[in-house]
């Protein structure tokens, strides 16, 4: 059995690193940028690519990999969130509504068939999304402190990426995608139905906290 290639390894361990940090990349585009961080530091140091590669230590692969997901700073990437403060009211009919989005948006992700191990992926941060949303409603007792109808506290960070990944999936659908046993007129009107919700999440992600 032929041994595995340098960049096939690095690839492993730069799409680890950036689980570990709470994220997901496929393996193509992690492929990509690891090419480009070599040509890069080749074009640079003025040597080979293959020179460049020795420079790519598991030091420098790390920094990359916080580099990609720091990127998305305001979500707190590998973040405790059940233990992040609780700033952003969210109603409690809102809240439904998007735990119910997030059922859909794993119903659109698996019908992505091009790398399947970063479906995998993406559809294990939908669930423990979910899961964060889940539980940090069962956490607390629904007030009316904030709006005139009962609503919850949440982590603005855990809206942020609520927000992000519906965004992922009104993308796919506007390209075409059709999620999993779903009705293709349906899908149709989901994008729009995403966005209001991606407005939403952001807006309340932003509130100022009441004294």
């Amino acid at each position: 059995m032929a041994s595995r290639s340098w960049r096939d390894k690095r690839i492993d361990e730069l799409l680890e690193a950036v689980s570990d940090l709470g994220m997901t990349m496929s393996r193509a585009v992690a492929g990509e940028v690891l090419d480009e961080r070599v040509a890069y530091v080749a074009a640079n140091m003025r040597v080979t690519e293959a020179t460049a590669r020795r420079y790519l230590t598991d030091e420098a692969l790390a920094g990359l990999a916080r580099t990609i997901v720091f990127g998305f700073v305001d979500e707190t990437p590998g973040a405790d969130l059940m233990s992040a403060p609780r700033t952003a009211a969210v109603p409690v009919r809102f809240a439904g509504t998007i735990f119910a989005g997030l059922g859909e948006v794993v119903r659109i992700f698996l019908v992505e068939r091009d790398d399947l191990d970063h479906t995998r992926d993406r559809v294990a941060q939908v669930a423990h999304t979910q899961s964060y949303f889940g539980l940090l409603l069962n956490d607390q007792e629904a007030t009316t402190g904030f709006y005139e109808e009962p609503s919850v506290q949440m982590p603005p960070a855990l809206l942020l990426r609520v927000a992000r990944i519906l965004e992922t999936a009104a993308d796919l659908v506007e390209g075409g995608l059709i999620g999993y046993q779903a009705d293709p007129e349906e899908c149709a009107r989901l994008p729009g139905a995403l966005r209001r919700d991606i407005k939403l999440l952001r807006s309340m992600a932003a509130q100022e906290p009441r004294p």
